[in-house]
């Protein structure tokens, strides 16, 4: 690995740590670790809960709350779009009392000395594949069931679209250029800001690649510009798998306050995961009326279909420590700093 490539990482790894450095400010001002009491007339406990984006990974947590799950166990829940680690700085600072993140974001406050403990899984597994544009498709002469590493030497230096520098995709990108036995610094970055811009660019072929969630890229093959060439969400590269990579995390004090309410949450959240794999017809129908309708309604299904075939969502709340580990193993690879004690943060392996 060269000197350039590995000084590359841990930029991005320092960026993504920055934002959540910033977030400390934010502690003096915040009540992040207030004790949320029952609504007098409904018996309610009311959490907002941050979220980047609504996607497909989410399907158990957002059916529990469209469907009276969470209301079940007396809780309301409201849902606030912040993306990134910003999700994290809202919670510290108290603006909401549960984040959606990406777990390489707790681990990296960690590392800066903020915990944020982890109660729940929502992904277990990379929810994100890889498209290219059908023209590239068809220059390639690849199948699907080709090689891993034949479609990373097809991707080297070509211009690959992702959300962020610092998000999960791109960390992701320069991990299968390692298990393909590859520099990693074939890893062409483009930040386009969204999964939308990404798509864009596809489309007027900007760019070769670029990585997202379903179901964007069920829906983009559906449209015919762009082809599923390397299906991570679906269980395509092994390494990938049975990782802890979406999860719901708290402040100590929150934890602290709230212990009884978040077992409730666990509880209702996992009767949701239940039924994504246990009535998935009931739960694909519902996401997508209620949150994807416009789209092709096949691609959608498909996209979440694939997820749940590669057991990127999660299927219990509970995180076992091969998943953690498995985390852990990817972002030391990435070059993203995990401290020794990184154990403590993950509410069913600290004990």
């Amino acid at each position: 690995m060269s000197r350039s490539s590995t000084t590359r990482r841990y930029g991005l790894a320092r960026i993504a740590l920055s934002v959540l450095l910033g977030a400390s400010a934010l502690t003096s001002c915040g009540s992040g670790g207030q004790t949320i009491t029952a609504d007098a007339k409904t018996g309610n406990r009311k959490i907002r809960i941050a979220a980047p984006f609504i996607s497909t990974m989410n399907s158990a947590v957002l059916y529990a709350q469209g469907n009276g799950i969470f209301q079940k166990h007396n809780i309301e829940t409201e849902f606030v779009e912040i993306h990134g680690a910003g999700g994290l700085q809202a919670t510290l600072g108290g603006s909401t009392d549960m984040a959606i993140t990406s777990s390489v974001n707790p681990v990296a406050a960690l590392q800066q000395g903020q915990e944020f403990p982890i109660i729940a899984q929502i992904g277990d597994g990379f929810p994100e594949s890889v498209l290219i544009t059908a023209a590239e498709w068809k220059k390639s002469g690849l199948k699907d069931d080709s090689p891993l590493k034949d479609k990373m030497k097809f991707l080297a230096g070509k211009p690959w679209g992702v959300s962020s520098p610092q998000g999960s995709s791109s960390y992701m990108a320069k991990y299968m250029f390692q298990l393909a036995g590859l520099p990693d610094d074939g890893f062409k970055l483009n930040s386009l800001g969204s999964a939308p811009g990404t798509l864009a660019a596809l489309k007027s072929e900007k760019v070769v690649a670029g990585s997202m969630g379903s179901p964007y890229p069920q829906v983009a093959e559906a449209e015919g510009y762009a082809k599923v060439f390397i299906d991570v969400s679906g269980g395509e590269v092994p390494e990938l798998r049975n990782t802890v990579t979406s999860v719901v995390a708290v402040t100590p004090e929150f934890y602290k306050n709230n212990k009884q309410l978040v077992a409730d949450f666990r509880q209702a959240l996992g009767e949701a995961q239940k039924l994504v794999y246990e009535d998935p017809k009931a739960v694909d129908e519902w996401i997508y009326n209620t949150h994807f309708k416009g789209s092709p309604k096949e691609a959608v299904l498909a996209g979440v279909q694939d997820q749940r075939d590669g057991g990127a969502i999660a299927k219990q709340p509970q995180v076992n420590e091969q998943s953690a580990e498995r985390l852990v193993t990817f972002m030391k690879a990435t070059g993203q700093p995990v401290p020794d004690d990184w154990r403590k943060i993950f509410v069913d392996l600290s004990g």
